[in-house]
């Protein structure tokens, strides 16, 4: 066991409300003591946190330009998850400073994609320098890699227009990529925070995977098991490319063409990821988790 009982969450948004609610299933068993969700204060995400607050969560309004601020809310935590996306990442490196002067034992950085670690370029690169600035730090870190989110990547942004009957697969669609819900990512998180000794959680990478397929088998196994009948297409990935040279951050194109070029899984083989530190896991596969969301 861990003995961390204090949590604090960076966010409430996409992937962290999930967490938030497997960490306060806990709370309520006893196994935890303290769910912190740290805001800004704003008005977006209210209802979210009155529903968490209900559940037991503290709410704590931070600003993330004042260390004071950021230091007093995390008085006792003993691990910061980090949930944030998009322009709020850089929001981490004073939240990291701010946990090591409240003496919390162990950050999770906001991963929950591709491996990030050793990427010194591209749109990705911010995630590698914040682990050498907790490494500076010396505030340990556990880093959890779990592809897309099959419960919400297969959208029209990504190809998938299932209101009409339209699926566009990136490039030849032949490349498996590891595909994690949310709910089961934050399933993960929970149990080995609470459950791994911090020798076995301190600067250590988890690759984790819910299911593992390529897009092409994706969408057969879905219009097999649903019985629908939809426009298959593919888009070249010359595209893809010419796209991202236009535009170097555009993470929609870089992430199409990171998953033909086999970046999408969070491991080598199956065996290499980090599932069996969970035996009663059962991660939802990701046709299942598909279906769930038609519209």
């Amino acid at each position: 066991m861990s003995g961390f009982k204090h949590f604090a969450i960076q966010g409430a948004g996409n992937i962290g409300v999930f967490l938030a609610e497997e960490l306060l299933k806990l709370k309520k068993e006893g196994t935890i003591e303290r769910v912190v969700i740290l805001t800004r204060g704003s008005s977006s995400g209210r209802d979210t946190l009155s529903q968490l607050a209900a559940q037991g969560a503290t709410i704590a309004a931070v600003d993330y330009t004042s260390a004071p601020s950021l230091t007093s809310a995390l008085v006792g935590i003993d691990v910061v998850i980090s949930t944030v996306g998009g322009a709020a990442l850089a929001t981490q490196e004073p939240l990291a400073a701010a946990a090591k002067a409240a003496n919390v034992k162990l950050f999770v950085p906001s991963e929950y994609g591709v491996v990030t670690q050793g990427r010194t370029e591209g749109i990705l690169a911010y995630k590698n320098t914040l682990h050498r600035k907790l490494e500076e730090l010396k505030l340990p870190y556990a880093l959890f890699y779990t592809g897309p989110f099959a419960d919400f990547i297969f959208n029209p942004t990504f190809g998938w227009d299932r209101p009409n009957g339209k699926i566009t697969i990136a490039g030849e669609g032949k490349t498996p990529v590891s595909w994690t819900t949310r709910r089961d990512i934050a399933r993960f998180i929970a149990y080995v925070t609470t459950r791994l000794s911090p020798d076995q959680l301190y600067w250590k990478e988890f690759p984790i995977e819910g299911d593992r397929k390529t897009l092409n088998e994706v969408a057969e196994a879905y219009l097999a098991k649903t019985g629908k009948k939809y426009e298959v297409t593919h888009t070249p990935r010359s595209e893809l490319e010419a796209a991202l040279k236009e535009n170097p951050n555009n993470f929609v194109a870089w992430l199409k063409l990171a998953w033909e070029q086999g970046e999408g899984l969070t491991a080598k083989t199956p065996e290499e990821t980090a599932n069996k530190l969970y035996p009663d896991w059962n991660p939802t596969p990701v046709v299942d988790a598909l279906i769930a969301t038609d519209p």
